[in-house]
C-alpha cells in the first residue's frame, strides 16, 4: 500500500528527491569526515555512558574506557567483555540516512525540522539501546556476539531508518499535504 505522502512523492520530482537525498547524504559525509574527533566526544562517548548507565541498572558492570585526544573509538567494558565502540556501533551512519530522506523530502521546513526533533533523539536513544543490546549479549550469550553484532543489528538499523522515516511521513507529512 502506497501512502499518500509517498504518492505525493510520486507527483513530484522523484529525481529532484534523489539528488537532495545525495547531496545531504555527500554533506554529512563531508562534515563528518572534517570532524570526526569531535563527533566522538558529542555523539559517540556520550551513547556509550549512556549505555553503561542503562547496563549498570541492569546489575550488570560496565565502564568506559575514554579515548584519547586522537582516538576514534572508545571502550566499554561489560564483564570480562571489551567491546570497541566504533561509529558504527553507534548507528551514526544510519542517523544520517534518516536525516537525509528527511532534509531531502519535497514539504514544508517546519514539518523538516519536526522531522529532525523527532529523528535525533529517537536515534540516541536506540543507538545507546544498540550497546545494552550487545552488553546483555555479552553477558548472556557472548558465542553469539558476532551473530548479533553483524547481521542482527545491521538490520535493525534498516527497520529502524525505515519505520522512523515511515512514521514520520505518515504523521508530520500527510498533515502537510495539500
Amino acid at each position: 500500500m502506497v501512502t499518500p505522502a509517498l504518492e505525493a512523492l510520486k507527483g513530484r520530482s522523484t529525481v529532484r528527491f534523489v539528488a537532495s537525498f545525495i547531496g545531504w547524504l555527500a554533506g554529512f559525509a563531508v562534515v563528518f569526515e572534517l570532524s570526526r574527533t569531535l563527533w566522538v566526544h558529542v555523539y559517540m562517548l556520550p551513547l556509550t555512558h549512556l549505555a553503561r548507565l542503562a547496563l549498570g541498572l541492569l546489575g550488570l558492570p560496565a565502564q568506559v574506557v575514554e579515548p584519547t585526544a586522537t582516538a576514534v573509538f572508545c571502550l566499554l567494558q561489560v564483564e570480562d567483555i571489551v567491546y570497541r565502540v566504533t561509529f558504527e556501533c553507534t548507528g551514526i551512519f544510519a542517523l544520517f540516512l534518516c536525516l537525509a530522506c528527511i532534509l531531502a523530502f519535497p514539504t514544508r521546513g517546519l514539518v523538516r525540522f519536526q522531522g529532525l526533533l523527532l529523528v535525533i533523539p529517537a536515534f540516541a536513544a536506540y543507538s545507546a539501546l544498540r550497546l545494552v543490546v550487545l552488553g546483555l549479549v555479552a553477558h548472556w550469550s557472548p558465542a553469539h556476539i558476532d551473530l548479533f553484532h553483524l547481521y542482527v543489528m545491521v538490520v535493525a538499523n534498516i527497520g529502524f531508518v525505515l519505520g522512523l522515516w515511515l512514521y514520520w511521513l505518515n504523521t508530520a507529512v500527510e498533515t502537510d499535504l495539500p
